[in-house]
C-alpha cells in the first residue's frame, strides 16, 4: 500500500506482461488514473484493450470512471478507499493513514454479521443486540472476528451481556463494526454500459455483511446508475450486484439460489436495493 497519500497508486495488469505495471498520479486529480495510464503507455507501448485489471487505491472519479470505460473495457476495476466529496479530502486522507497506520499483525476486529430468520441457528438471535434490515426476514448482528496465524477464521458473537459489559451503546458498537468491515472491502466492476457487474470482496472474509452499509446504494450508484439493484448473496464471504433489468440480473440471482454453501447463520439469498431500502426477493430452498 502506498505510504503518501497524496499519490494514488494505479496498478494495470495487462496482457502479454509477466507483471502488474505500477504508476501514480496525485490523488485528488479528477484524472488520476487516466494520467498513470499515460505514464503506462509511453513506457510499455501498449493498448488499452490489453488491459485486463485495474487497481487504483483511491475510487476513481465520475471522469475517470467514464475513461476506463471507454479505453478498458473488458477490464476489472478494484478500489480501497471511497472517493470523498469535494472540500473533504483532510478527513478522507486522516482516516487512510490511520487506517496505513494499524499494525498488521492485529487479527481481531469486530465485524456485522448477516442472520437469515429461516436460518436454522435464528433462534440463537434471541441472545444477541442485533438491527433489522428486512424486517422479520434479515437482520444484522455483531461478532469479534480473528484470524489465526495459520489463517483460519475465528468468530465469536457479541451477546447482550457483553454488550453490557463494554458499556458501548448498541449504535456505537454498529459504527465500530462497519468502520472494520468497510476498511477491507474491494470494489470489482466487470462490463459496460447496461452489463456491469460488481462484486464485493475482502481479504478477511464476510463481504456479504456490506449490504448493511448505510451507504452502499451511493457507493454502487457511480458504477451501475440510478434505480433498483438486484443483489446476491451466495454466501457470508461474496456479493454481486447488476442493475434490475439487466442481462446480469438473472445470473446474479442463479448464482446465489444455486449456491452450494452450507447454510449458517445467513441463508444464500437475493435482495432488490434500491433508493427506498432493501427487500428480500427470494432465499435457497433445501
Amino acid at each position: 500500500m502506498n505510504d503518501d497519500v497524496s499519490q494514488n497508486l494505479v496498478v494495470f495488469r495487462i496482457k502479454g506482461l509477466p507483471e502488474p505495471v505500477l504508476a501514480s498520479a496525485p490523488t485528488q486529480s479528477e484524472d488520476a488514473v487516466e494520467q498513470a495510464w499515460a505514464s503506462v503507455r509511453q513506457q510499455h507501448k501498449v493498448r488499452g484493450s490489453a488491459v485486463l485489471a485495474v487497481y487504483s487505491e483511491w475510487q476513481p472519479s465520475a471522469a475517470d470512471q467514464k475513461f476506463m470505460v471507454k479505453n478498458f473495457r473488458k477490464a476489472e476495476c478494484t478500489y480501497s478507499f471511497t472517493r470523498p466529496a469535494s472540500g473533504d479530502w483532510e478527513r478522507a486522507f486522516a482516516e487512510a493513514r490511520a487506517v496505513m497506520a494499524e499494525k498488521e499483525e492485529s487479527t481481531e476486529e469486530i465485524l456485522p454479521i448477516l442472520w437469515s430468520a429461516s436460518s436454522p441457528r435464528a433462534g440463537l438471535l434471541e441472545a444477541l443486540p442485533h438491527q433489522p434490515l428486512v424486517p422479520g426476514r434479515l437482520s444484522v448482528a455483531l461478532a469479534v472476528v480473528s484470524r489465526t496465524p495459520e489463517g483460519k477464521i475465528g468468530m465469536q458473537h457479541i451477546t447482550r451481556h457483553e454488550q453490557e459489559q463494554m458499556g458501548a451503546p448498541l449504535e456505537k458498537l454498529f459504527d465500530v463494526g462497519f468502520g472494520c468491515l468497510a476498511r477491507g472491502l474491494k470494489f470489482e466492476v466487470r462490463g459496460s454500459g447496461e452489463d456491469v457487474l460488481v462484486s464485493l470482496a475482502r481479504e478477511n472474509q464476510l463481504a456479504a455483511s456490506a449490504i448493511a452499509l448505510p451507504d452502499l446504494y451511493a457507493q454502487l450508484s457511480p458504477h451501475l446508475g440510478t434505480g433498483d439493484l438486484i443483489v446476491g448473496l451466495p454466501c457470508p464471504d461474496e456479493m454481486h450486484v447488476a442493475r434490475e433489468g439487466s442481462g446480469l440480473a438473472d445470473t446474479v440471482r442463479q448464482q446465489a439460489l444455486g449456491s452450494p454453501y452450507e447454510t449458517t447463520e445467513l441463508v444464500p439469498s437475493v435482495l432488490r436495493l434500491g433508493p427506498g431500502g432493501l427487500e428480500l426477493l427470494a432465499e435457497r430452498t433445501g
